[in-house]
């Protein structure tokens, strides 16, 4: 488990959404703890290796340090790893394409002519407020969003919990895209736990009541939210397909880390050895 010092010093350094463990734990049921700059999260049998270091440049050296470490105390049976960068070592022919996270700098932004009608044609339409109640009607829109898209095991293991992290969570905020008669159009969730990045975590929209401009609505609002507590960027997270990384990328977020991703088997430790160890 984390200390509270070292609580403190991973949301001084937090900057992508594995780096909140009130996040991460809820989701996984895995206890977070800290190697080194890394962040680990062990569950019986399984780690999660966040590879983005806290407060230290990427090396691949000081990865497989923290990744020995992380094996030799747990023994686990699987290690999900993600890093800018997979050792060669560990790389396998199951590689996933490697995607990037997408960062908005706030003190740079600039809202295009187009973006701006965008917000004005959507606001005549609708009202955007912020919650911290997940109800009935986000849970009806994820399960919609599901139902209507292809998406991978993890994906969706992630987004059945969303309602466990939002509990967990007292910096997180649901901002809601709603008619004049209430009805719920779209919904974005932030994060704001860290110490300068506010995390564009979920977006969803309804797949009966499309109304262009929504989406932009509530980003813009996180935008407003993030500048209001002093942040100083917004990781908009990863570009996941071409839809999401232009919608990302004409609001002026770019592309500022590697995404790489590979699910290690690491040999297991037999009894004796482990008993040894322990002398």
């Amino acid at each position: 488990m984390i200390t509270t010092v070292q609580e403190d010093y991973i949301e001084h350094h937090a900057y992508v959404p594995e780096h909140i463990p009130q996040y991460v734990t809820p989701i996984t049921q895995a206890e977070p703890f800290l190697f080194g700059e890394f962040l680990v999260y062990a569950k019986k049998g399984h780690l999660i290796l966040v590879g983005y270091p806290l407060n230290a440049s990427f090396e691949e050296k000081r990865l497989e340090k923290a990744l020995d470490d992380a094996v030799r105390r747990f023994n686990p049976e699987s290690v999900a790893l993600i890093a800018p960068a997979i050792p060669p070592s560990l790389q396998n022919d199951l590689h996933p394409p490697i995607d990037h996270y997408y960062r908005l700098d706030l003190s740079t932004v600039s809202v295009s002519q187009k973006s701006k009608n965008m917000l004005r044609r959507a606001g005549r339409e609708l009202s955007v407020k912020e919650s911290h109640s997940f109800d009935r009607e986000h849970k009806q829109m994820i399960e919609g969003f599901l139902k209507g898209h292809r998406l991978d095991e993890a994906t969706r293991f992630i987004f059945q919990r969303i309602d466990a992290y939002l509990l967990s969570s007292r910096t997180a905020l649901i901002f809601e895209a709603r008619t004049g008669d209430g009805g719920l159009v779209a919904f974005d969730v932030a994060e704001f736990k860290p110490r300068n990045y506010a995390v564009y975590m979920f977006n969803f929209r309804s797949e009966t009541r499309y109304i262009p401009g929504a989406s932009d609505l509530l980003l813009s609002a996180v935008m407003r939210q993030a500048a209001a507590e002093g942040k100083k960027y917004i990781n908009l997270g990863l570009g996941v397909n071409p839809g999401v990384t232009f919608f990302k990328a004409k609001w002026g977020g770019e592309a500022f880390l590697p995404h790489d991703f590979c699910l290690y088997h690491p040999p297991r430790k037999g009894l004796l050895e482990m008993l040894l160890r322990g002398l």
